[in-house]
């Protein structure tokens, strides 16, 4: 921890659990049925959560654009639009 003091730090490791119980959650609720269902959480965050993407958010709607080489790009998409329905 970068800190000296207790609370900080057990704060910042308390937000860090969320975190991880957030990402989790999304995990197997989300991509139920999808080959990333089956990855370990480091391997979906690396490979998931810090994909490169372009938000574009305008007054009614957000748009998320995928690199169109991405190798999880149909999985994401599906498991999004399952999202916004």
């Amino acid at each position: 921890m970068s800190c000296g003091k207790f609370k900080v730090n057990q704060f910042r490791l308390f937000l860090y659990a969320a975190a991880y119980v957030l990402i989790h959650q999304i995990k197997y609720t989300a991509f139920k049925d999808t080959s990333m269902e089956g990855f370990t959480m480091e391997s979906f965050i690396q490979r998931i959560m810090l994909s490169a993407v372009l938000i574009k958010e305008g007054k009614s709607i957000i748009r998320i654009n995928f690199v169109k080489g991405h190798r999880h790009r149909a999985e994401m998409l599906q498991t999004l639009r399952r999202i916004a329905a």
